[in-house]
């Protein structure tokens, strides 16, 4: 079946049922289409070969079995950005990490998997904490102290995959990544045309989420201590 592959491939594409429909020049109704997303029906040959087409992907891909979801995802949007808006985030994101991940299996890379450091998650309450934190995680990962030149390439190396895709209301993502027969990976969506100290700092900034785990005491601080976001 033939369905979540298919949604992917067309939320990917920015694409609503009509508009995919309307791409193929109108061969089955976006009703038909909306069938085949639910795995309600499935598609001609004929069919099959235009709407793989239409998203530019190949036939083997619609038909692949191989699915991955995200869990736990946190965006970094502006106020206002609309579901679908998100929704199609995450569907890019899907179909990118399918063919990243399948060129690190093929590959046999290392950095397949997520490389946790030994000492994390690290208990955090206040300051302090956190450089601790910082520094043990320097040590698991043989870092020193030096300052590090290239942090995505670095995460990369550690099994978290990075992902700079050209967004516009939305600055990036991080979530884990459900796959089958495999522990759960980790990925970072950045924003691409943002200046290169922001992106370092988003990176590390998630990478924190992914090692820190912040007590409920720090929690009701840090919110009582953040002012809101001007409206």
């Amino acid at each position: 079946m033939i369905g979540h592959k298919l949604k992917v491939a067309r939320s990917a594409s920015g694409l609503s049922l009509r508009g995919l429909a309307d791409a193929m020049d109108g061969i089955v109704s976006a009703q038909a289409i909306g069938k085949y997303e639910r795995n309600e029906d499935m598609p001609s040959s004929r069919v099959l070969i235009a709407l793989a087409a239409a998203l530019h992907v190949t036939e083997d891909y619609l038909l692949s079995e191989d699915e991955l979801a995200l869990e736990g995802v946190e965006f970094r949007k502006k106020a206002g950005t609309s579901s679908r808006e998100e929704a199609a985030l995450e569907a890019r994101a899907i179909h990118m990490l399918e063919r990243y991940l399948a060129i690190e299996d093929l590959l046999q890379m290392r950095s397949i998997d997520w490389e946790q450091p030994r000492s994390a998650p690290h208990p955090v309450a206040d300051v302090r904490d956190a450089e601790d934190a910082a520094r043990s995680v320097r040590e698991d990962w043989g870092l020193g102290n030096d300052p590090i030149p290239q942090l995505a390439e670095l995460l990369e190396e550690r099994g978290i995959k990075i992902l700079s895709l050209d967004l516009d209301d939305i600055d990036g993502l991080a979530a884990k990544v459900r796959r089958k027969d495999r522990n759960a990976a980790r990925v970072i969506v950045i924003k691409q045309s943002t200046w290169s100290e922001r992106k370092r700092f988003n990176l590390a900034h998630e990478l924190g989420h992914m090692v820190l785990a912040p007590s409920p005491a720090s929690m009701r601080k840090r919110q009582r201590t953040v002012s809101p976001a001007p409206s």
